[in-house]
């Protein structure tokens, strides 16, 4: 697909287009109904659209249009979806190779993109950059970091050289280090930190230090402070989601500007030493309430809300779409996307960037790294 873009004031903006969104049926989805499974697992659309899209016959079951909102997913089923896709804007930065050889790709991944299709990124990630761009394609992904993380990345060309380095990985073999700055002064010893992470909002990825979670370890050590921020240096010897994030926050010391985790709504500490002052339920509600995606929109759009209640009442009916439709016949604007019919704000520079650097793995056999970034240099 070549779907338009613009750039503007250094953010590559793309033009929205039709995608098919493709899943499987997850545990947790075993049972419930398809539309209440999607509604509450998909928050960045209007609460009625999973529902007026099945009725419009946007969604797919096993392969057959599935116009029944009340369907029941079991399991093994495979979900298709046909929706208005806006893609969040990047930053327009390159994405360096460090190294490449017949078996590897290895490369300096800027921050603002996630590594493969996430959410509503596909073309704006690494792996759509490359295959737009550049037309690499059949890359392996050995390794994620988070899409405001910038630093070395791991790519394999085939399947024997994905499985070598996956194995070195989970047995522990892969040195990993970090760079990152931090709110307030850090302590000049190391600080290591090893508690257990695990999920808070599974829907968005949000992680939090809890007592069933799994283990992980971190080993900070500063290295240098202006009074009010301070850099330092991580180095994790286990892999966990946001772990160096979540570390960072139960230290006391969350990552400068960091909008998930660097927030009162952990509670009066921003989570230090896990003492969020409320219940994990009480917690997961007002973090998700934080982040949910009203808080773009610039204002609401109160005819779009009573079309969309309109269209979902079991009283409307609505004839459903052909299976025969193509792209080319479907229109530029949507009129059950929220995102056609809601004006959003800027996005925030803090959005683009977390301070959080991936600078060099390595291990017995092999060593990549890149620069310091510039705001860890000391000036």
């Amino acid at each position: 697909m070549k779907v338009p873009f613009k750039i503007v004031d250094g953010v590559r903006h793309l033009a929205p287009y039709w995608a098919c969104y493709r899943t499987r049926t997850k545990g947790r989805w075993i049972g419930r109904k398809m539309v209440e499974v999607f509604s509450g697992e998909f928050l960045s659309t209007n609460r009625n659209y999973a529902k007026i899209a099945c009725k419009m016959g946007r969604i797919y079951v096993n392969g057959e249009q599935m116009t029944d909102v009340d369907y029941v997913m079991r399991n093994g089923d495979r979900v298709e979806h046909w929706a208005h896709r806006h893609e969040h804007p990047i930053r327009d930065l390159p994405i360096r190779v460090i190294s490449e050889t017949d078996d590897l790709f290895v490369v300096e991944k800027p921050p603002s993109l996630p590594v493969h299709t996430c959410g509503q990124y596909a073309i704006h990630t690494v792996l759509g950059q490359l295959r737009v761009n550049e037309g690499r394609t059949g890359l392996r992904v050995l390794h994620r970091l988070d899409r405001a993380t910038s630093g070395v990345l791991l790519f394999a060309k085939n399947y024997e050289t994905d499985l070598e380095f996956k194995t070195t990985l989970k047995q522990g073999e892969w040195s990993k280090e970090y760079i990152c700055k931090v709110d307030g002064v850090f302590p000049d010893e190391e600080q290591v930190c090893e508690q257990p992470i695990g999920p808070l909002v599974i829907s968005m990825g949000i992680q939090c230090v809890r007592p069933d979670g799994k283990d992980a370890k971190s080993r900070f050590r500063k290295l240098w402070s202006d009074g009010t921020q301070s850099v330092v240096q991580v180095h994790i010897e286990t892999g966990r989601t946001h772990q160096i994030r979540v570390h960072s926050q139960f230290l006391g010391h969350p990552i400068a500007g960091d909008q998930i985790y660097n927030s009162a709504v952990w509670g009066p500490t921003k989570g230090k030493n896990a003492d969020y002052q409320k219940s994990f339920d009480e917690l997961c509600e007002d973090v998700r309430n934080t982040h949910k995606c009203e808080n773009w929109h610039e204002k609401p759009n109160p005819e779009f809300e009573q079309r969309m209640e309109h269209l979902a009442a079991d009283t409307t009916p609505i004839t459903p779409e052909a299976p025969s439709l193509t792209l080319e016949q479907r229109p530029e604007f949507d009129e059950i996307c929220q995102k056609c019919n809601v004006e959003s704000k800027k996005v925030p520079e803090n959005h683009f960037q977390l301070y959080l650097h991936c600078l060099k793995y390595e291990t017995k056999k092999w060593s990549f790294k890149t620069e310091m970034p510039d705001w860890a240099v000391q000036k």
